[in-house]
């Protein structure tokens, strides 16, 4: 496993040694998201359909998390990015997989990482998420100003 800041992966200031599992932390080191890539975590994050539309001018969030990076743009470029291979994690969660066997895949490895690490904003497999203790953003707080207006247009008529 290794971790690096936000912008380095961005930037691919890494070695590529197989990962197919990532962990986002905000930089109070909150555990927000976990997820997978069975070709190349780099492409999952900045490829065709993935987290993010990062062009050098364009910013853009695909996803949740990906839009919480955009959001808390520039200090989500210091937050930290964890990059585990399958073996990172079949000897982290080796305790939880006392049959593990040689075919066992990042697919059936994840949920038990989310399950162990209970990152904030993922939902599925995780009983028990984790918090989110980074404040707003000026972007969020503009966001729920919208769609607080919004709502009142719509049910506050009298």
């Amino acid at each position: 496993m290794i971790e690096l800041r936000f912008d380095d992966f961005r930037e691919q200031k890494y070695e590529d040694k197989g990962f197919c599992l990532y962990v986002i932390k905000n930089g109070l080191d909150d555990i927000l998201y976990i997820g997978i890539s069975t070709m190349d975590v780099w492409k999952r994050w900045f490829g065709w359909g993935g987290h993010m539309t990062w062009d050098g001018n364009v910013i853009f969030g695909e996803s949740y998390i990906g839009t919480k990076i955009e959001n808390h743009l520039p200090d989500s470029l210091n937050w930290v990015i964890q990059l585990w291979t399958l073996s990172d994690c079949i000897e982290f969660c080796r305790k939880e997989m006392p049959d593990i066997t040689s075919e066992i895949t990042i697919r059936e490895v994840e949920p038990i990482m989310i399950r162990k690490l209970s990152p904030a904003l993922n939902r599925i497999h995780n009983l028990t998420p984790g918090k989110d203790t980074s404040q707003s953003s000026q972007k969020e707080r503009e966001l729920e100003k919208k769609a607080d207006k919004a709502y009142r247009d719509i049910f506050d008529k009298k």
